[in-house]
Protein backbone atom coordinates (compact mmCIF):
# COMPACT_ATOMS: atom_id res chain seq x y z
CA UNK A 1 0.00 0.00 0.00
CA UNK A 2 1.08 3.67 -0.91
CA UNK A 3 0.00 5.86 1.70
CA UNK A 4 0.38 8.79 -0.83
CA UNK A 5 -1.79 7.47 -3.01
CA UNK A 6 -5.01 7.96 -1.06
CA UNK A 7 -5.79 11.35 -1.33
CA UNK A 8 -5.99 12.04 -4.80
CA UNK A 9 -7.02 15.26 -6.51
CA UNK A 10 -10.99 16.03 -6.31
CA UNK A 11 -11.53 15.01 -9.49
CA UNK A 12 -11.19 11.47 -8.60
CA UNK A 13 -12.44 9.18 -6.17
CA UNK A 14 -13.41 5.86 -5.21
CA UNK A 15 -16.72 4.08 -5.82
CA UNK A 16 -18.76 4.05 -2.90
CA UNK A 17 -20.79 0.42 -1.73
CA UNK A 18 -23.96 0.59 -2.82
CA UNK A 19 -26.64 1.39 0.08
CA UNK A 20 -30.28 0.11 -0.67
CA UNK A 21 -32.33 3.23 -0.50
CA UNK A 22 -35.02 4.14 1.97
CA UNK A 23 -38.96 5.71 1.17
CA UNK A 24 -37.89 8.47 3.87
CA UNK A 25 -34.99 9.42 6.11
CA UNK A 26 -36.21 10.88 9.74
CA UNK A 27 -35.18 14.03 10.01
CA UNK A 28 -35.68 15.71 13.77
CA UNK A 29 -34.14 19.34 14.94
CA UNK A 30 -31.21 19.32 17.19
CA UNK A 31 -30.01 22.19 19.84
CA UNK A 32 -26.38 22.29 20.63
CA UNK A 33 -26.45 22.26 25.13
CA UNK A 34 -23.12 20.90 26.19
CA UNK A 35 -23.34 19.81 30.18
CA UNK A 36 -22.09 21.75 32.41
CA UNK A 37 -20.30 18.74 33.62
CA UNK A 38 -18.05 18.75 30.28
CA UNK A 39 -17.35 22.21 30.44
CA UNK A 40 -15.78 22.50 34.32
CA UNK A 41 -14.41 19.23 33.21
CA UNK A 42 -12.08 20.98 30.57
CA UNK A 43 -11.38 24.22 32.86
CA UNK A 44 -10.12 21.73 35.37
CA UNK A 45 -7.99 19.83 33.00
CA UNK A 46 -6.36 23.73 31.36
CA UNK A 47 -5.79 24.70 34.91
CA UNK A 48 -3.97 21.82 35.52
CA UNK A 49 -1.74 22.10 32.12
CA UNK A 50 1.41 20.66 32.23
CA UNK A 51 4.04 22.29 29.55
CA UNK A 52 7.13 21.11 28.23
CA UNK A 53 10.45 22.85 28.12
CA UNK A 54 11.32 25.19 25.15
CA UNK A 55 14.19 26.25 23.73
CA UNK A 56 14.19 30.20 23.71
CA UNK A 57 13.42 32.06 20.56
CA UNK A 58 12.79 28.80 19.21
CA UNK A 59 9.01 30.21 17.84
CA UNK A 60 7.59 27.66 15.64
CA UNK A 61 10.43 25.81 13.99
CA UNK A 62 10.21 22.90 16.41
CA UNK A 63 6.36 22.74 16.54
CA UNK A 64 4.29 24.76 18.17
CA UNK A 65 5.47 27.47 19.61
CA UNK A 66 5.08 27.29 23.35
CA UNK A 67 4.13 30.96 24.05
CA UNK A 68 1.47 31.09 21.27
CA UNK A 69 -0.11 27.93 22.80
CA UNK A 70 0.33 29.29 27.00
CA UNK A 71 -1.85 32.21 25.63
CA UNK A 72 -4.61 30.61 23.77
CA UNK A 73 -4.80 27.72 27.06
CA UNK A 74 -4.74 30.54 29.54
CA UNK A 75 -7.90 32.60 27.13
CA UNK A 76 -9.32 29.27 26.57
CA UNK A 77 -9.72 28.92 30.27
CA UNK A 78 -10.36 32.52 31.59
CA UNK A 79 -11.52 34.20 28.69
CA UNK A 80 -13.58 32.25 25.92
CA UNK A 81 -17.33 32.04 26.81
CA UNK A 82 -18.76 28.77 25.44
CA UNK A 83 -22.06 29.81 26.30
CA UNK A 84 -22.03 32.62 24.10
CA UNK A 85 -20.77 31.14 20.81
CA UNK A 86 -23.09 28.05 21.73
CA UNK A 87 -26.08 31.08 21.13
CA UNK A 88 -24.33 31.84 18.50
CA UNK A 89 -24.32 28.24 16.76
CA UNK A 90 -28.18 28.08 17.53
CA UNK A 91 -28.51 30.81 15.61
CA UNK A 92 -28.70 28.53 12.77
CA UNK A 93 -31.15 25.78 12.12
CA UNK A 94 -29.51 22.20 13.15
CA UNK A 95 -31.18 18.77 12.60
CA UNK A 96 -30.08 15.32 12.76
CA UNK A 97 -30.77 13.10 10.12
CA UNK A 98 -31.29 9.02 11.18
CA UNK A 99 -29.47 7.17 7.97
CA UNK A 100 -29.27 3.38 8.61
CA UNK A 101 -28.73 3.99 12.18
CA UNK A 102 -26.13 6.71 12.26
CA UNK A 103 -27.45 10.57 13.04
CA UNK A 104 -25.61 12.85 10.78
CA UNK A 105 -25.79 16.22 12.06
CA UNK A 106 -26.78 19.64 9.60
CA UNK A 107 -27.20 22.85 9.34
CA UNK A 108 -30.00 23.68 7.27
CA UNK A 109 -30.00 27.11 5.53
CA UNK A 110 -32.92 27.50 2.82
CA UNK A 111 -32.83 30.56 0.96
CA UNK A 112 -35.94 32.70 0.43
CA UNK A 113 -35.54 32.35 -2.93
CA UNK A 114 -37.70 30.25 -5.29
CA UNK A 115 -34.72 30.08 -8.14
CA UNK A 116 -32.36 28.94 -5.29
CA UNK A 117 -30.23 25.66 -5.80
CA UNK A 118 -29.42 23.05 -3.15
CA UNK A 119 -25.45 22.84 -2.49
CA UNK A 120 -23.73 21.18 0.04
CA UNK A 121 -20.84 22.30 1.76
CA UNK A 122 -18.17 19.69 3.23
CA UNK A 123 -15.64 20.61 5.90
CA UNK A 124 -12.01 18.41 6.59
CA UNK A 125 -9.99 18.17 9.01
CA UNK A 126 -8.99 19.88 11.49
CA UNK A 127 -12.09 21.88 10.79
CA UNK A 128 -15.67 21.22 11.56
CA UNK A 129 -18.90 22.40 10.49
CA UNK A 130 -18.07 25.77 11.79
CA UNK A 131 -16.00 26.52 8.99
CA UNK A 132 -18.68 26.75 6.84
CA UNK A 133 -21.48 28.86 8.81
CA UNK A 134 -19.75 32.64 7.74
CA UNK A 135 -20.47 32.16 4.11
CA UNK A 136 -24.04 30.99 4.61
CA UNK A 137 -25.54 34.40 4.37
CA UNK A 138 -23.48 35.57 1.46
CA UNK A 139 -24.99 32.83 -0.49
CA UNK A 140 -28.65 31.93 0.81
CA UNK A 141 -29.47 35.78 -0.05
CA UNK A 142 -26.62 37.10 -2.38
CA UNK A 143 -26.88 40.80 -3.19
CA UNK A 144 -26.73 39.24 -6.93
CA UNK A 145 -26.79 36.14 -9.01
CA UNK A 146 -27.49 32.78 -7.96
CA UNK A 147 -28.82 31.60 -4.45
CA UNK A 148 -28.36 28.73 -2.49
CA UNK A 149 -30.01 26.40 -0.57
CA UNK A 150 -27.24 25.16 1.70
CA UNK A 151 -26.72 22.29 3.52
CA UNK A 152 -23.63 22.06 6.04
CA UNK A 153 -22.91 18.59 7.41
CA UNK A 154 -20.72 17.06 10.22
CA UNK A 155 -18.83 14.24 8.52
CA UNK A 156 -19.14 11.32 10.10
CA UNK A 157 -17.06 10.51 12.78
CA UNK A 158 -16.76 14.62 13.62
CA UNK A 159 -18.52 17.24 15.79
CA UNK A 160 -22.34 16.29 16.70
CA UNK A 161 -22.36 13.19 14.01
CA UNK A 162 -22.52 9.79 15.41
CA UNK A 163 -18.93 8.11 15.51
CA UNK A 164 -18.79 4.99 13.42
CA UNK A 165 -18.19 1.92 15.29
CA UNK A 166 -17.34 -0.42 12.33
CA UNK A 167 -14.44 -0.07 10.42
CA UNK A 168 -14.37 1.06 6.77
CA UNK A 169 -15.78 4.67 7.19
CA UNK A 170 -14.11 6.13 4.34
CA UNK A 171 -14.90 8.95 2.65
CA UNK A 172 -16.45 6.95 -0.55
CA UNK A 173 -18.52 4.96 2.49
CA UNK A 174 -19.69 8.63 3.50
CA UNK A 175 -21.04 9.53 0.23
CA UNK A 176 -24.07 7.66 0.12
CA UNK A 177 -25.21 9.15 3.87
CA UNK A 178 -24.58 12.21 2.37
CA UNK A 179 -26.48 11.68 -0.77
CA UNK A 180 -29.36 10.57 0.82
CA UNK A 181 -28.99 13.10 3.09
CA UNK A 182 -29.85 15.79 0.58
CA UNK A 183 -32.12 13.31 -1.08
CA UNK A 184 -34.26 11.59 0.97
CA UNK A 185 -34.18 13.75 3.92
CA UNK A 186 -34.36 16.88 2.67
CA UNK A 187 -36.08 16.03 -1.03
CA UNK A 188 -33.51 17.90 -2.99
CA UNK A 189 -33.13 15.45 -6.34
CA UNK A 190 -30.04 17.48 -7.97
CA UNK A 191 -27.75 19.64 -5.98
CA UNK A 192 -24.61 21.08 -5.84
CA UNK A 193 -21.24 20.54 -3.82
CA UNK A 194 -18.57 22.85 -2.50
CA UNK A 195 -15.95 20.89 -0.74
CA UNK A 196 -12.71 21.48 1.47
CA UNK A 197 -9.73 19.24 2.77
CA UNK A 198 -11.01 15.61 2.88
CA UNK A 199 -14.58 16.63 2.21
CA UNK A 200 -13.09 17.11 -1.55
CA UNK A 201 -13.08 13.04 -1.25
CA UNK A 202 -16.27 12.59 0.03
CA UNK A 203 -17.60 15.36 -2.75
CA UNK A 204 -15.70 13.33 -5.63
CA UNK A 205 -17.17 9.92 -4.59
CA UNK A 206 -20.68 11.45 -5.10
CA UNK A 207 -19.67 13.26 -8.22
CA UNK A 208 -18.93 9.75 -9.63
CA UNK A 209 -21.30 8.10 -7.95
CA UNK A 210 -24.44 9.78 -8.49
CA UNK A 211 -24.00 12.18 -11.84
CA UNK A 212 -27.53 12.42 -12.32
CA UNK A 213 -28.03 13.86 -9.13
CA UNK A 214 -24.74 16.23 -8.76
CA UNK A 215 -25.11 19.31 -10.74
CA UNK A 216 -21.75 20.33 -10.46
CA UNK A 217 -18.63 19.98 -7.63
CA UNK A 218 -16.53 22.92 -6.34
CA UNK A 219 -13.27 22.90 -4.41
CA UNK A 220 -9.74 24.02 -4.60
CA UNK A 221 -6.30 23.97 -2.90
CA UNK A 222 -3.39 21.72 -2.93
CA UNK A 223 -3.39 18.36 -2.66
CA UNK A 224 0.65 17.27 -1.65
CA UNK A 225 0.13 13.77 -2.32
CA UNK A 226 2.04 12.25 -5.48
CA UNK A 227 0.27 8.97 -7.95
CA UNK A 228 3.40 7.01 -8.65
CA UNK A 229 4.89 6.51 -11.23
CA UNK A 230 5.10 10.36 -12.16
CA UNK A 231 4.18 11.24 -15.54
CA UNK A 232 7.15 11.16 -17.92
CA UNK A 233 5.89 14.96 -19.84
CA UNK A 234 6.15 17.03 -16.87
CA UNK A 235 6.34 20.65 -17.93
CA UNK A 236 8.79 22.73 -16.02
CA UNK A 237 5.97 24.11 -14.11
CA UNK A 238 4.79 20.46 -13.30
CA UNK A 239 8.15 19.74 -12.52
CA UNK A 240 8.44 22.52 -9.55
CA UNK A 241 5.18 21.37 -8.30
CA UNK A 242 6.31 18.10 -7.94
CA UNK A 243 9.89 19.10 -6.61
CA UNK A 244 7.26 21.50 -3.94
CA UNK A 245 4.77 18.37 -3.12
CA UNK A 246 8.02 15.94 -2.27
CA UNK A 247 9.82 18.73 0.04
CA UNK A 248 6.38 19.03 1.62
CA UNK A 249 5.82 15.62 2.49
CA UNK A 250 9.18 15.18 3.90
CA UNK A 251 8.60 18.65 6.27
CA UNK A 252 4.77 18.83 6.94
CA UNK A 253 3.30 15.84 6.25
CA UNK A 254 4.10 13.21 9.81
CA UNK A 255 1.21 14.19 10.70
CA UNK A 256 -1.30 12.77 8.13
CA UNK A 257 1.21 9.32 8.06
CA UNK A 258 0.64 8.93 11.53
CA UNK A 259 -3.34 9.29 10.86
CA UNK A 260 -3.44 7.21 8.47
CA UNK A 261 -1.17 4.37 10.05
CA UNK A 262 -1.29 4.56 13.90
CA UNK A 263 -4.37 7.29 14.95
CA UNK A 264 -5.37 5.05 18.25
CA UNK A 265 -1.72 5.39 19.33
CA UNK A 266 -1.87 9.35 19.29
CA UNK A 267 -6.00 9.96 20.54
CA UNK A 268 -5.07 8.12 23.70
CA UNK A 269 -3.10 11.25 24.38
CA UNK A 270 -5.27 14.06 22.27
CA UNK A 271 -8.67 12.58 24.36
CA UNK A 272 -6.98 12.89 27.69
CA UNK A 273 -5.50 16.67 26.83
CA UNK A 274 -7.29 19.60 25.94
CA UNK A 275 -3.74 21.83 26.31
CA UNK A 276 -2.23 18.69 23.69
CA UNK A 277 -5.50 19.04 21.55
CA UNK A 278 -5.09 22.25 21.11
CA UNK A 279 -1.68 22.08 20.25
CA UNK A 280 -1.84 19.65 17.69
CA UNK A 281 -4.17 21.67 16.26
CA UNK A 282 -3.15 24.66 16.35
CA UNK A 283 0.33 24.33 14.50
CA UNK A 284 -1.84 22.94 11.35
CA UNK A 285 -4.13 26.20 11.49
CA UNK A 286 -0.95 28.24 12.16
CA UNK A 287 0.89 26.97 9.20
CA UNK A 288 -2.03 26.24 6.55
CA UNK A 289 -3.57 29.56 7.21
CA UNK A 290 -3.02 32.89 4.90
CA UNK A 291 -1.96 35.83 7.36
CA UNK A 292 1.39 38.11 8.10
CA UNK A 293 2.33 36.51 11.58
CA UNK A 294 -1.50 37.39 13.41
CA UNK A 295 -3.20 34.30 13.17
CA UNK A 296 -6.35 35.79 14.58
CA UNK A 297 -6.61 38.36 12.31
CA UNK A 298 -7.81 35.65 9.87
CA UNK A 299 -9.55 33.28 11.82
CA UNK A 300 -10.60 34.71 15.22
CA UNK A 301 -9.54 33.03 18.38
CA UNK A 302 -13.17 32.41 19.36
CA UNK A 303 -13.72 30.50 16.15
CA UNK A 304 -10.74 28.33 16.42
CA UNK A 305 -11.86 27.64 20.21
CA UNK A 306 -15.27 26.99 19.18
CA UNK A 307 -13.88 24.52 16.84
CA UNK A 308 -11.45 22.95 19.29
CA UNK A 309 -14.14 23.11 22.20
CA UNK A 310 -16.41 20.78 19.70
CA UNK A 311 -13.99 18.17 19.31
CA UNK A 312 -13.11 18.11 23.08
CA UNK A 313 -16.57 17.76 24.02
CA UNK A 314 -17.48 15.36 21.47
CA UNK A 315 -14.33 13.03 21.49
CA UNK A 316 -14.39 13.23 18.22
CA UNK A 317 -10.93 13.72 17.85
CA UNK A 318 -10.12 9.35 17.33
CA UNK A 319 -12.28 9.02 14.66
CA UNK A 320 -11.86 12.49 12.71
CA UNK A 321 -7.87 11.02 12.41
CA UNK A 322 -9.45 7.80 11.64
CA UNK A 323 -10.84 9.07 8.23
CA UNK A 324 -7.29 9.21 6.94
CA UNK A 325 -6.29 5.31 7.84
CA UNK A 326 -10.04 4.45 6.63
CA UNK A 327 -9.43 6.27 3.30
CA UNK A 328 -5.81 4.52 2.96
CA UNK A 329 -7.30 1.10 3.05
CA UNK A 330 -10.46 1.55 1.30
CA UNK A 331 -11.57 -0.66 -1.64
CA UNK A 332 -12.81 0.40 -4.99
CA UNK A 333 -12.01 1.72 -8.17
CA UNK A 334 -11.07 4.83 -9.46
CA UNK A 335 -13.11 7.10 -12.22
CA UNK A 336 -13.44 10.55 -13.63
CA UNK A 337 -16.70 12.01 -12.24
CA UNK A 338 -19.09 12.41 -15.06
CA UNK A 339 -20.00 16.66 -13.69
CA UNK A 340 -18.88 20.08 -14.04
CA UNK A 341 -15.65 20.25 -11.46
CA UNK A 342 -14.27 23.90 -10.99
CA UNK A 343 -11.25 24.93 -8.49
CA UNK A 344 -10.91 27.90 -6.75
CA UNK A 345 -7.20 27.92 -6.42
CA UNK A 346 -5.29 29.92 -3.36
CA UNK A 347 -1.80 30.59 -3.84
CA UNK A 348 -1.16 30.11 -0.02
CA UNK A 349 -2.72 26.80 0.58
CA UNK A 350 0.88 25.30 0.84
CA UNK A 351 1.88 26.17 -2.16
CA UNK A 352 0.58 26.65 -5.84
CA UNK A 353 -0.77 23.97 -8.11
CA UNK A 354 -0.60 24.26 -12.26
CA UNK A 355 -3.58 23.84 -13.62
CA UNK A 356 -1.72 21.33 -16.21
CA UNK A 357 -1.12 18.69 -13.24
CA UNK A 358 -5.48 19.06 -12.11
CA UNK A 359 -5.93 18.36 -16.23
CA UNK A 360 -4.07 15.37 -15.93
CA UNK A 361 -6.46 14.01 -13.92
CA UNK A 362 -10.20 15.11 -15.40
CA UNK A 363 -11.62 18.02 -17.01
CA UNK A 364 -11.66 21.11 -15.50
CA UNK A 365 -14.70 23.10 -15.85
CA UNK A 366 -13.85 26.22 -14.13
CA UNK A 367 -10.47 27.54 -12.99
CA UNK A 368 -9.88 30.44 -10.37
CA UNK A 369 -6.66 31.70 -9.12
CA UNK A 370 -6.67 33.90 -5.76
CA UNK A 371 -3.20 35.35 -3.92
CA UNK A 372 -5.64 35.50 -0.67
CA UNK A 373 -6.79 32.38 1.44
CA UNK A 374 -4.99 29.31 2.48
CA UNK A 375 -6.49 25.94 3.56
CA UNK A 376 -9.26 27.01 4.75
CA UNK A 377 -11.49 29.52 2.59
CA UNK A 378 -14.92 29.69 3.75
CA UNK A 379 -13.11 30.84 7.15
CA UNK A 380 -10.56 33.13 5.47
CA UNK A 381 -12.11 34.58 2.31
CA UNK A 382 -15.89 34.17 2.49
CA UNK A 383 -16.52 36.63 0.28
CA UNK A 384 -14.02 35.27 -2.69
CA UNK A 385 -15.36 31.74 -2.36
CA UNK A 386 -19.41 33.00 -2.68
CA UNK A 387 -18.21 34.53 -5.26
CA UNK A 388 -16.70 31.90 -7.68
CA UNK A 389 -19.62 29.78 -6.35
CA UNK A 390 -21.86 31.61 -8.14
CA UNK A 391 -20.28 32.26 -11.04
CA UNK A 392 -19.23 28.70 -11.45
CA UNK A 393 -22.68 27.11 -10.85
CA UNK A 394 -24.41 30.81 -12.48
CA UNK A 395 -22.52 29.44 -15.80
CA UNK A 396 -23.00 25.23 -15.69
CA UNK A 397 -26.65 25.63 -14.39
CA UNK A 398 -27.93 27.48 -17.66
Amino acid sequence: MRVPALFAAAALALLPQSIPAEETVPVTPFEIALPDAILDDLSARLAATRLPDALPGAGWEYGTDADALADLIGYWKDGFDWRAQEARLNGFDHFKADIDGMQIHFVHAPSPRADAMPLMLLHGWPSSFVQMLDILPLLTEPADGPAFHVVVPSLPGYGFSDIPTAPGMSPAAMAPLMHRLMTEALGYDRYGLRSSDLGAGVAAAMALAYPEAVIGSHTGGTNPYLQHPLPEDLSAEEQAFVQAAQDWQFTEMAYAFLHASKPQTLAFALNDSPAGLASWMLEKFHRWVDHDGDLYAAISRDALLTNLTIYWATGTIHSSMRLYYEAARAQGGWGVPQVPVGYLMPANDFFPTPRSWIERQGPVAHWTETDKGGHFMEWEQPEIVAQDLRTFFGAIAR
